[in-house]
């Protein structure tokens, strides 16, 4: 099977229909075959095809299939651009694979060590929101026993190994179907699909594919392919036990005193609700390299995935048993991220700090990987993202200063990178004009230990320069009144308009809760209105967000209406609704949205990702406002009221500048008539209208007032000091 995407997707899957699985969850014959098949480490087909630069990526997983008919074991490939041409040989490491298996008995050590992280893993996994996991019971009830609707599809039991060899003898050259995913296929999709009328083609397999997968699953070479099985894992966690707590645990993050530049600042907070051996690492290594150029900032963001990439056989093992890592990018720092059980977290960093220092040179076939899947990943966000997504890049290339550049320039900077201008990399980033380190470590981590595994990166990156300022990060202020920016779609196939607008209000406690307030009135009638009754299109939400220097009211739709009758829509909602919460809204209906957004903020974090992400933005914004959660509670239960939320509307937001994002799709196809009767308003004489991309940025920027952050090296040594005291 053929098809020619809409994204720039290249992928290549091999699929066998085998007998319904379900009866066999205490086994799970098809679980032990996925891990084996999905395998990243030292001599996996993912490793040798990935050192041949074929495939950028493996996943092999059971399902889609008719209850009690038949299920699918699929095997998927991402691939490179020379992989594209090489299928068969892909194929051939494949079937050679696959006979190595059938032709072995499967191995007891294999299935204990995935039982074995399978109990770990369910005993300390994170809660599941009451309305997921009641789905997930109800549903298991039809396939599993009463006493195993929670374990039974996690857990392992029985070791079936004539089970595994059953389903391994259907996984032949005969039985296999071949999906392949590229653009550079349109020319052959000759036909459509019947349900989306996507481009494909159904053709026979090549003979000569087939001929060389038929002698590589009669010979079974696998070894002289490299390929073998895996090796124990030394990543299962050993320590499981949970540090003793101090006798007043902190609420909030605190920082660690005694951090020497360039190691600015530890905030740590022990875990005392969640209870799991687990924890969360992220450093934020401040670099002004990253703000020189938009090639900087793509040469670092694709150094940190060739790092990565450089430790994927490594840190697999890790990822498998539930310990991970992140090495990206932010505004103006590297980011790197640990976490899981935190037994093994030191571990893990060592060997990235060791791989960071020794990666001074980058294999071609670790770049080429690399490069083909980031310039793909790239080209698809800049220019195959839906309208509405566009709208919110442009707001951001507009508004935000500090080594923020548009997806289209990091494309045109990838395409035009050579693998050359990485090396050595790691000292232009950490020690050539140098970096100021901040981080936060949560869970069931000691201070102790968490100043520790802050120290071993300061050590293995080798860091002794401190920075005399932090690079400089700003916002824009929008210009007073009512602006429409108008903007070509980039993707030519697009069939919608959309339309974003934005109401922009210096932040605080009080303004960003007044929105809130005022979101949960009126979303839920702005959905009624533009979506179900006047149909204008799927995307239609309006909601309130706050960035670290503005709070904002911000109403969104998605449309194959025109789009200025789908922006006179949104307009005549606003006019017509901020009118009755001016005049109408009752103390009732006042006070069920006051409760319910109590109600979300006094919810404690189930799982550490959510304490992270509270904590998170106050570090990576350098405000350290750790307790805005706090008083933004106290504002409501003491504060808010329905006359504020009234005088607020008339006072601030209708006086607020307005900027209207739209973005139009520039193909020829129709677009949906206006209903009858309707008309299309005049614009008011006073509205400002701005008709062109990279000019208007360009004059926007040098006349805009620029609301800086915080770049004082010292900032977060004195907000700890005051969190001290």
């Amino acid at each position: 099977l053929l098809q020619n995407p809409v994204q720039d997707v290249k992928e290549l899957t091999f699929s066998w229909v085998i007998p319904y699985s379900g009866p066999l969850w205490r086994s799970k014959p098809t679980a032990y075959i996925s891990h084996l098949l999905g395998y990243e480490g030292a001599g996996s087909i993912v490793a040798v095809l990935k050192q041949k630069g074929l495939i950028s990526g493996c996943v092999s997983h059971d399902g889609n299939w008719i209850e009690g008919s038949f299920s699918l074991l699929n095997v998927t490939f991402d691939l490179t651009e020379r992989g594209l041409d090489h299928i068969e040989e892909i194929g051939t490491h494949l079937f050679a694979y696959l006979s190595m298996l059938q032709n072995s008995a499967p191995e007891r050590w294999i299935f204990d060590e995935m039982k074995k992280l399978a109990e770990i893993q369910f005993k300390f996994q994170q809660d599941k929101h009451p309305f997921d996991l009641c789905t997930d019971m109800s549903l298991n009830l039809h396939l599993l026993p009463p006493e195993e609707v929670l374990s039974g599809k996690c857990m392992l039991y029985d070791f079936d190994p004539a089970g595994i060899s059953s389903v391994l003898s259907k996984l032949t050259l005969d039985g296999v179907r071949v999906w392949h995913q590229s653009k550079t296929l349109a020319d052959r999709c000759t036909e459509k699909d019947t349900s989306y009328g996507s481009p494909m083609a159904c053709i026979p397999l090549e003979a000569t594919w087939r001929e060389r997968w038929a002698a590589a699953a009669a010979t079974g070479d696998a070894a002289s392919m490299g390929l073998r099985l895996p090796k124990p894992n030394p990543f299962i966690p050993e320590d499981l036990s949970l540090r003793p707590l101090p006798c007043d645990p902190p609420k909030h993050p605190s920082a660690l005193a005694d951090c020497e530049p360039p190691l600015a600042c530890v905030f740590h907070r022990q875990d005392d609700i969640l209870q799991q051996p687990k924890a969360h690492a992220s450093f934020l290594i401040y670099t002004p390299f990253l703000c020189r150029s938009v090639q900087n900032f793509v040469k670092a963001e694709l150094w940190c995935r060739c790092v990565e990439e450089s430790l994927k056989e490594f840190a697999y093992d890790a990822e498998v048993a539930g310990v991970g890592y992140s090495l990206s990018l932010g505004a103006v720092a590297v980011a790197l991220v640990l976490h899981g059980f935190n037994d093994k977290l030191g571990v893990l960093l060592d060997a990235v700090m060791e791989k960071v220092m020794s990666l001074r040179e980058i294999p071609e076939t670790v770049y080429n990987i690399v490069a083909d899947a980031y310039c793909d990943e790239v080209s698809s966000i800049a220019y195959h993202s839906p309208p509405y997504a566009q709208c919110g890049m442009r707001f951001l290339e507009l508004t935000s200063r500090g080594a923020v550049y548009p997806w289209h320039k990091r494309h045109a900077a990838c395409r035009q990178m050579r693998r050359e201008e990485l090396s050595g990399l790691a000292d232009e980033l950490f020690h050539a004009s140098g970096c100021h380190v901040e981080a936060l470590m949560l869970g069931n981590i000691r201070p102790d230990e968490a100043r520790h595994l802050a120290g071993r990166l300061v050590q293995g990156l080798g860091l002794r320069k401190a920075l005399d300022a932090v690079p400089e990060r700003a916002e824009a202020v929008l210009p007073a009144g009512t602006t429409l920016w108008e903007l070509d779609a980039t993707d030519a196939e697009a069939r919608n308009h959309a339309i974003y607008a934005r109401f922009q209000l210096p932040d605080s406690v009080e303004t960003f809760m007044l929105l809130r307030l005022l979101s949960k009135v009126l979303g839920a009638k702005f959905f009624d209105v533009v979506r179900t009754q006047q149909q204008l299109g799927y995307v239609a939400q309006l909601a309130a967000s706050r960035s670290m220097k503005f709070s904002y009211l911000n109403a969104v739709v998605q449309t194959e209406f025109p789009p200025n009758y789908a922006r006179s829509r949104i307009d005549a909602f606003l006019n017509e609704y901020l009118t009755r919460v001016e005049q109408f809204l009752s103390d009732e209906e006042f006070e069920i949205c006051r409760a319910g957004l109590l109600s979300e903020l006094q919810t404690k974090h189930k799982t550490l990702m959510e304490e992270v992400s509270r904590y998170m933005g106050c570090v990576s914004n350098r405000t350290y406002d750790f307790d805005r959660r706090k008083r933004s509670i106290a504002y409501l239960e003491e504060d808010a009221s329905p006359g504020k939320l009234r005088r607020f509307v008339s006072a601030q937001l209708r006086k607020a500048p307005r900027l209207y994002t739209q973005v139009r799709k520039t193909n020829t196809w129709d677009d949906k008539p206006i209903p009858e009767g309707a008309s299309i308003p005049e614009d008011p004489p006073d509205m400002r209208r701005w008709t062109t991309h990279e000019a208007t940025v360009a004059s926007f920027a040098s006349e805009a007032q620029w609301v800086p952050y915080c770049t004082e090296v010292r900032a977060a040594a004195a907000a700890a000091g005051a969190s001290r005291m």
